[in-house]
């Protein structure tokens, strides 16, 4: 029965098919268009082509129909929607940067201020090397930036001038600059920014049509005008002790001070004074002929401004305030020309020579610093960049800047500057000439050498630089820089000296002072020139040795022996004193010498301590906790030396037409005779 029921379900099954056949081949019959051109949408798309799936999956929700007037502003509301939602996202990120780069530049504040707050004279190279570490962990612009706020808020307050703290700060600086080396660059960063403060400083005093604008962002009050401001004073010295300390050249010191003599306002006066006081004679040694340059236009602005205040005092006769401002400003300005004047003559006064020691300390520590640095990390020469080159870094950019674009003078047409060619042709003309004459000279000073004998290269350097300085100074600074006063080369250059003091015509005292110098820098130098004093002792019994030679020597020695103090009479010991035996020679050069000691002192208590210093004995020695032996042998050389001396005196210095009675020079001279003779009987004595 089952199956029979099995059989039936299949019939009626295949029934319906049948009948479902059918009537779709009836439909087909019905159609009255080609299927093919029915438009049908593409997967993922509505009706109208729109994106409704970007995945093709076919899971998308049917959406609201929109009219066409409507889904222009609304694609458009979701593009801002988009936009909205990328610009938070990157606002988040731009936040979180900025949060980490403010904690950054507080540790790097934090660091700082921990090592800058110990910083002092003694702690100068620890400090230094403490921050140049700072650079090997955190970003080198950070550090630069952060350094340059904290010297600016503790060296240049406007209420008080910062002599004292701003030389070890700038000295901490250079130890820096000189350690890192072109890596970091910190020294051009901290011109740089020393430059924009101090002519954003210069000119608030002065007219808004006279201003230039260093940065558009930084907008200059001229309205806000304090006389009591000491801010530009303070970067200033920040800019002069970078020069004294070598890190930049004098091209840019001497640019700025034509920037002030072409304006020379109560101000600009100020800042020259603290100018000259604090690296005029650093000035004076790099470049002397800009220095007379200064000078005479320092002369000649004076003097205009003289006669233009002149006639505003008469004026405004009536308002005695326009009188005591014309009185300060001329007082500043004569003050000024004064100090100028001085340090062309090259006279010093205490706080000079206190500041000179200042900067030679430091200097010496900046010298250990570049050596604990090496050669290869430190960039030992200074940074020759002019003021020009500083005030277009916006267009021409920075050239001394590792990496860093340049522009230089490619864009420069030729029709827009014929005059400014002129004057720079006028201007190289006028270079190539005093080149050519200096050229000249040098050629004049080689030739002169060679006619002295000066066979070697070192006899011929030493020998154009003594003979062609502009004073004792720059010939003694530029023997320095050549390195002529080190080892065995000092040997040369008092063998040098000394001859060229023989050869003159008239005793120059050029010399002496050149000498004293030298033995004031180093003593060890006293022993070279006793060598040198030996040779030409030896020279005396030679018939080429000419008198004048032994008079002007004889007046060398009496400069080291009386007048600086740098020798003593011991190196006369080598000359054979004889009353019947002795060269002319050897009587010139002993007669002028006493000649003069007995000139040059006032009273026979002078001569007699002069002969008690310049004679040495084994007492002095004997004190100090020496050995006997050496007491032994100073004394028999005293001891020697004063009996020869006092044959000389008796025999020669006593027949003098200048040994009158009762006169200054006898009365010496019998202080002298007497000095030697106590000497000699206390000997007998103490031998007895």
């Amino acid at each position: 029965d089952d199956d029979d029921d099995d059989d039936d379900d299949d019939e009626e099954a295949s029934s319906s098919e049948e009948d479902s056949d059918g009537s779709s081949s009836d439909v087909k019959e019905m159609k009255d268009h080609d299927p093919n051109d029915t438009y049908r949408p593409i997967l993922g798309q509505d009706l109208y082509g729109n994106v409704t799936d970007e995945n093709l999956n076919g899971d998308a929700k049917p959406t609201k129909y929109v009219p066409p007037h409507l889904r222009k502003a609304m694609a458009t509301g979701s593009d801002n929607n988009n936009n909205n939602n990328n610009a938070s996202t990157a606002s988040k990120q731009q936040i979180k940067d900025d949060l980490e780069r403010k904690q950054s530049l507080q540790n790097i504040q934090r660091s700082l201020n921990n090592m800058l707050n110990r910083l002092s004279d003694n702690t100068l190279e620890s400090v230094a090397k403490s921050m140049k570490g700072l650079y090997s962990s955190d970003s080198s612009q950070d550090v630069n930036e952060c350094f340059w706020k904290n010297i600016r808020s503790a060296c240049a307050p406007p209420q008080i001038l910062m002599s004292g703290l701003i030389p070890v700060y700038m000295a901490c600086v250079t130890g820096v600059h000189f350690q890192t080396g072109d890596t970091v660059q910190l020294g051009g960063h901290i011109l740089e920014k020393i430059i924009n403060d101090l002519w954003i400083e210069m000119h608030k005093t002065r007219n808004g049509d006279s201003v230039t604008k260093l940065d558009d962002r930084s907008e200059i009050n001229n309205d806000s005008d304090d006389e009591g401001n000491k801010e530009a004073s303070n970067i200033m010295l920040l800019l002069c002790y970078l020069y004294n300390f070598s890190v930049i050249h004098c091209t840019l010191i001497y640019d700025i001070i034509r920037e002030l003599i072409k304006n020379f306002t109560e101000q600009d006066v100020e800042l020259l004074l603290l100018v000259l006081r604090h690296c005029g004679y650093q000035l004076r040694s790099d470049d002397p002929m800009a220095l007379k340059e200064i000078v005479k236009l320092v002369q000649e602005r004076a003097l205009a401004d003289t006669g233009k205040k002149d006639s505003q005092q008469l004026l405004a006769k009536t308002t005695s305030a326009a009188q005591n401002t014309t009185v300060t400003s001329n007082s500043r300005v004569q003050y000024m020309l004064s100090a100028i004047i001085d340090l062309k003559n090259n006279k010093r006064k205490k706080n000079d020579i206190s500041v000179g020691d200042k900067i030679s300390f430091y200097r010496k520590a900046i010298g250990r610093m570049k050596t604990s640095a090496g050669s290869t990390k430190s960039s030992d020469s200074c940074l020759r960049i002019t003021l020009k080159d500083i005030l277009n870094v916006e267009t021409k950019g920075r050239w001394w800047k590792v990496g860093a674009s340049w522009i230089g003078n490619q864009f420069h047409h030729v029709d827009d500057s014929n005059a400014e060619n002129n004057s720079q042709n006028s201007n190289t003309i006028v270079k190539k000439k005093s080149q050519r004459k200096e050229y000249d000279e040098q050629d004049e000073l080689l030739v002169l050498a060679s006619k002295q004998r000066m066979n070697t290269d070192d006899r011929r350097t030493i020998f154009c630089i003594i003979m062609g300085g502009d004073d004792c100074e720059d010939a003694f600074e530029k023997l320095l820089r050549a390195g002529m006063l080190k080892g065995k080369s000092d040997r040369v250059v008092a063998s040098v000296l000394v001859d060229c003091c023989g050869q003159e015509k008239a005793y120059n005292p050029y010399y002496a002072h050149l000498a004293s110098r030298i033995c004031e820098f180093q003593p060890k130098s006293s022993f070279t020139f006793k060598l040198a004093y030996f040779d030409v002792f030896k020279q005396f019994d030679d018939d080429d040795m000419k008198a004048r030679k032994a008079a002007n020597l004889a007046k060398l020695l009496v400069h080291l022996v009386a007048v600086g103090n740098r020798m003593n009479m011991t190196v006369l010991k080598s000359i054979n004193v004889s009353p019947d035996d002795m060269s002319d020679n050897a009587v010139i050069f002993l007669t002028i010498f006493f000649t003069n000691i007995f000139e040059s002192y006032q009273g026979p208590e002078q001569v007699k301590e002069f002969f008690d210093r310049a004679i040495p004995t084994g007492n002095s020695k004997a004190q100090s906790g020496g050995d006997e032996m050496d007491d032994e042998i100073i004394e028999d050389e005293g001891e020697t030396l004063r009996e020869s001396l006092l044959v000389f005196l008796l025999q020669y210095i006593k027949a003098s037409p200048k040994n009158v009675k009762k006169s200054i020079f006898s009365r010496n001279l019998k202080a002298a005779i007497k000095s030697c003779e106590a000497d000699r009987f206390e000997s007998m004595f103490l031998t007895i």
